[in-house]
This record gives structure tokens, sequence and C-alpha cells, in this order.
């Protein structure tokens, strides 16, 4: 396999493949090569990798997590790494940080296995858990990293001719095309680039030109002539999409009989950097035009947030093709927002499009509805005879009908099932090249985890939320996963957007000293963006008043809104739970065009003034926030919550209070009123 792999030795060097060493003697065979050649190489043990990265119980804030400087250790051109043993979180967590290094960077990666390498070998002794468990799913997203990380860039054995299995398959369907690879072709001694050489019996000649790492594809430096055309691809197009790069081929090659001179190609020339609508500052231009490394958008509260995932779309359209960007969010209102403004800007770019507002064009759905699609189509393989259909409520038990039903929580659980094969997944996977997610503090952890699957471990993604308006924990919703990011995506960027365009200064203030209360948090501090409530003087701008009882506090929340009102003012009147909610939409006389709802429902709207009722403790915050639910204490045991420092202190309950407090605050443009007639609130309390 040593002699075989040099023969393509360039090509693998440039293209930053590696191979496995499957004992001693190839070891050092390849030493001796590489030595020949004059490349610098290092060995690691992960063992001793391990006493450098040992972070257990350091972990302070989600931005001082250990990998930072993994590029320290390996920095060599050809690292060689050996004695791989999996027997723990931490050794999985080390080891996927590596795997993400090596996909990110030009180096050529060697694993050292005795008697061949497989994947479950090195997870032997850390796979005693229940496969719905929270940790085999970590290691099951670690471990499709890792097998992303072999199927694109390492040369397992010499039945595929030197090249990556996944090349290979390309060059079989290549040579069913009547092309034979050209291994006498001299290749190009400059690493960034390197091409496959194929020909036919007329000397036409097809020229693959790979690049390496995660770029765009220069379509530019494609031609179309009569002796010959010549592809740029990617190693990550070549594994996921090789249909689609032989039928670019068969297209090229059935225009080269209409072709004297070598017409070059080009494409989305005339969409260059194309934008939404409005400004972006500094930090939002550059997380738009990311599109190489996973990235997080931590948006604080008026921020854009919206805006950021839209443009987002518009910019990786200049790339890719519409259809192969795919927008997750909660509500059905949100993917409709979306849907809009994206089909607005289109217009706006004179580039109507009818069929642009159409799911089958705009992939924009809620979770629920897109995991739904999935079972849709894949219903024969859970035993289902027909589509189930969704139970809205518990009358729909499918006793006395031929439909089978299942609940919202089974939807994700069936897609679980399904993703346990992997055939499956990379299916799924392969029609998308971007994943865009929203309100990514509110996903649970099941969720996250199909998420992940779909991307496929290729880093094609971009979060957006912020962990300080993580509210729902009682309905599933995990914020960890949003804290936790790095240990997912250690190559991944965090971008924290602190400017808030909706509130004046004294309110952002007020909801800065509100979330400050809590210990693990992303360190961020919302600054006010607009001249706002200046020309009107800073007084009375976040009001907090005491009433003797509830009925007094009732008619003036009611007399204040309708004051308001007259003046043309948008009110939002935000209680904590339903029955108050119904308390207060039953006042008699009570003003119909102000906003009446919980802070929950409250979540993602604005207003010019807001009225929190009843701040006073036993409500805000609830009496129940004291004694967690059983699934808030599922929450704080997430697996990496180990890694934490002793010192910070998991107080999911009390946290997503102060979360929903700080929320409630944040809606308002130009007021807030916080009113209470119990014992006063403990977050009012300095």
């Amino acid at each position: 396999m040593i002699n075989l792999y040099f023969k393509n030795f360039n090509f693998n060097l440039s293209g930053s493949i590696g191979i496995m060493l499957s004992s001693e003697l190839e070891k050092e065979d390849f030493i001796k090569r590489i030595n020949e050649l004059e490349i610098d190489y290092k060995f690691y043990s992960f063992e001793a990798l391990k006493t450098h990265f040992d972070f257990n119980g350091k972990i302070t804030s989600p931005l001082n997590f250990p990998f930072r400087d993994i590029n320290k250790f390996l920095s060599a051109r050809v690292i060689i790494l050996e004695d791989i043993k999996i027997k723990c979180l931490w050794d999985a967590v080390l080891f996927n940080a590596i795997c993400d290094f090596v996909l990110n960077n030009r180096i050529v990666f060697c694993i050292r296995a005795e008697n061949g390498f497989n994947i479950n070998n090195i997870f032997s002794s850390y796979l005693n858990y229940d496969k719905n468990s929270y940790e085999y799913l970590i290691l099951d997203i670690y471990k499709t990293r890792l097998i992303f990380l072999i199927e694109t860039r390492m040369v397992k054995d010499n039945k595929y001719g030197g090249y990556t299995s996944s090349m290979a398959n390309i060059i079989y369907k290549i040579n069913a095309l009547g092309f034979h690879i050209n291994k006498n072709k001299k290749k190009p001694e400059n690493y960034d680039k390197t091409g496959l050489f194929f020909f036919d019996d007329k000397k036409f000649e097809i020229k693959l030109t790979i690049v390496p790492l995660k770029k765009i594809v220069d379509s530019n430096g494609e031609f179309i002539s009569k002796n010959g055309i010549s592809i740029n691809t990617t190693l990550t197009d070549i594994y996921l999409y090789p249909g689609e790069l032989i039928n670019k081929i068969k297209i090229f090659l059935g225009t080269t009989g209409n072709v004297r001179k070598p017409v070059h190609c080009s494409y989305n020339k005339n969409k260059t950097n194309k934008t939404g609508l409005g400004e972006m500052s500094t930090i939002q231009d550059i997380s738009i035009k990311e599109i190489f490394s996973p990235h997080l958008v931590i948006a604080g509260a008026g921020s854009g947030k919206t805006g950021i995932i839209v443009n987002k779309f518009l910019y990786l359209s200049n790339f890719i093709s519409a259809d192969s960007i795919i927008i997750l969010t909660f509500t059905n209102n949100a993917a409709t927002e979306i849907k809009n403004r994206i089909a607005s800007s289109f217009t706006m770019n004179n580039e109507t499009n009818n069929n642009l507002t159409y799911d089958k064009v705009l992939n924009i759905s809620t979770y629920h509805s897109f995991f739904y699609s999935i079972i849709k189509e894949f219903y024969k393989e859970l035993g289902f005879k027909s589509t189930p259909l969704i139970k809205e409520n518990d009358n729909n038990s499918g006793e006395n009908t031929k439909n089978v039903f299942i609940s919202y929580d089974e939807i994700i659980l069936y897609v679980l099932k399904l993703f346990k094969n992997q055939d499956i997944v990379y299916d799924i996977a392969s029609r998308f090249k971007y994943v865009l997610v929203d309100e990514y503090q509110d996903l649970d952890f099941f969720s996250d985890y199909i998420i992940k699957k779909l991307d496929f471990a290729r880093g094609a993604v971009m979060y957006a939320g912020d962990d300080d308006q993580a509210i729902y924990g009682f309905n599933g919703g995990d914020s960890l996963n949003i804290l936790f990011f790095d240990l997912f995506f250690p190559s991944g960027k965090i971008f924290v957007f602190q400017n808030n365009y909706r509130s004046h200064y004294k309110i952002i203030d007020f909801c800065n000293l509100i979330i400050n209360k809590i210990a693990f948090r992303y360190p961020k501090k919302l600054l006010a963006k607009n001249k706002r409530g200046e020309k009107n003087g800073n007084n009375n701008i976040v009001n907090i008043l005491q009433f003797k009882n509830k009925n007094l506090e009732e008619k003036f929340v009611k007399k204040m809104s309708n004051k308001f009102n007259s003046q043309g003012k948008s009110t939002a009147i935000l209680v904590r739970t339903k029955k108050e909610e119904n308390s207060f939409k039953a006042v008699p006389g009570f003003n119909k065009s102000s906003y009446v709802g919980t802070i929950h429902k409250s979540k993602g709207l604005e207003f010019d003034i807001i009225f929190i009722v009843n701040v006073s403790n036993g409500n805000i915050p609830h009496l129940r926030s004291m004694f967690p639910t059983v699934t808030q204490r599922k929450i704080s045991k997430h697996p990496f919550a180990q890694f934490l420092n002793d010192k910070i202190k998991l107080e999911t309950g009390r946290d997503d209070e102060v979360k929903l407090f700080y929320v409630a605050a944040s809606r308002a443009k130009e007021k807030v009123f916080i009113t209470y007639s119990g014992e006063i609130s403990e977050f009012l309390m300095k």
C-alpha cells in the first residue's frame, strides 16, 4: 500500500490526503520516504496529547474552551497519530477536535492502527450507553466526523489505487463514460491545486481540478473546447455530490461538438455580492460572508437576528443554488417572515421568480415540519403501511380508522430511529449544501443531534440565537447546546452581536443588570445604537411601582395603557402565567388594541411601551422554578456539564426565570412599567 500511495504522493500531498498505517513496517517505510522528500512531520501519541489538553473541571466561560491553540501542537506538514483509544467523554472530545482540525487545514494526516482501522474499535471502551442517551448521540456525531474524514481524506488500502474511496468512486464513474485516468500526466508542483487527468481513445481530455479545502469553487477556471474540458470541484463535493459532478461532465461533453474555440465558464457572475435590505455593522457583514467554517451568531435582544439569516441566505445564493440551502425555525410565522423578506429582496434585485416563494424552491420550514417530511418519505422503513398523520389532540387515537397517528414528540423519536441508518442520513444530507438554524437556544438536544447529522460534519452550518433568551427549558429546550458550541465545532467561529437597535439606553442598562445574574453565559453587554428618547429627556424610562393590591395594580395598567394607545403608541401587558393572561383579558372595559399575553408568547415581538405585571416573589421568579422539574434536572446533567469549573452552578430553573424577565423588559422601545402588589421580586433587589 505504501508504494502504491507514493505513486500518487504529489497529488495526495497537495490534496492534503492521509493514509492508514496498519503495521510498524509500513510506518517505518513511510517515514523513510517522507524523509527523502524532506517533508516535515511529527509523531503524536494520543495518550501524550491528552496531558496537554486536560481541561476537566477548568471551563469557566463558553469562550475559554481548550482547543484554540491546537495548531501549535499539530503544526507539521505530515501528522502521524497513534495509540488512539477513547476511554471517556473527554477523550472523545479531544479526538473530535483533532479530526476537526485535520478537515480544516492543509496537512497530511496519518493514523497508525494495528490490524487495520475500525471506527468502532477505538470507541469500544466507551460504548456502554443506551442508544438514545445524550452521551451515545454525542459520540455518534463525533463518529460521523471521523467517517467524513476517512471517506474524503484517507487512503485505507490498495484496492482504491492510492486514492480515497470517494475519489475512487468518481474515477469509476468517469471510466464508465469511456475515459481512463492518465497516470503519466505530469502533476503540478503547486500544492494549492491538483488535478486528475482522463482521456478517451480519441485523446479527448477531462481535467478535474480539486480544491482540497472548503473554498468556493472558481467556475471562471473551467472551460470547454474541442480537445477537452476542465472542471473544478472539492473533496466534499466528490463525496456527497458525485452524481451532480458526473451530470456536469455529461453536459460539458455534450457541448463540445458545437465548440470551436475554448469557452470559459462563469456562473452567478451577475449575482456577486448580493445582499438584503439596510446597512450592516462590521461584525454583521463579516458573519454573513463567513462560509468556510461552522459558526454561531449570538444575537442579543434587538440586534437584528432575522436580518442576518435573510442576508446569509442571499449571500450564499451567489455561490450555490437556493434549493440547496435549508432554513429551520420554530414557528410558521417566523418561516413565512423569512421567506417573504427573501422574496422581497430578490424582487428588489430585479430577479423576480414566480416560484421563489414556493416550498419546493425555498427550503424554509419549521423544525417539526421538516422532521415530519422525513417520516413521510421513509415511513416504510419505520414499519408503517401508510404515512402516519400528526395527532393534534388525544381524540386522534386511530383505533376506529385506517389512519395511524403520531404525536409531535414521536416525530423526533422516529427520525432518531431512521438516522441510525447511515444510508438514510447520507441521502438526506447530500440534498443540502448549507444549513441555517434559527432560535438555536431553544432547540432540544435530539433536534440538535438531527441537524448535526444533517450537516454530516461538513461544518456548512450557521446557528443563530441568544443564550440569554433561552426560555423554553420547561418544554425541552436545551440552552447548553448553544453554550457548548466549541465542543462540537472546535474550529468554529463565534460572532457576538451586542448592538441593540430597538430600545432606549436606560432600558438596555436595566436589561444588562438583569441578565448579569446568570453565571455561565456568553460574555456580552447590550449597547444602545439609536437616539430614541434623547429629545424627551431621560426620566421615567424604567418605572418600578408597588400597589396595595392587585385591583389597584390592574386599574393603573389599564389606565396607562389607554393613555399611550390614544397617543398612537403600541403597548403590551406581559404576564407570567396563562391564568393571569385570562384575568387581564377579562377586565371590564379593558383596551382591545393593547397586546395581552404571557412573556413566553411575546418573544420576538416589540412594542413602544411594556407593562410587566405582578413582578413579585412566587410569580417572577415563579415558585416552581425553585424546585426544578425532572426535565430541568435532566438538562443540568448534560454530559458536557462535567467539564465546568466546580464554582459554576447551573441553576437551570432560576436561570430560566432570569432570562424570562430579561426577555420581557427587552421588548420595550421607549418605556417599561414594572408593577407588583405582593412581596417585591428578588430580581428587583439591588
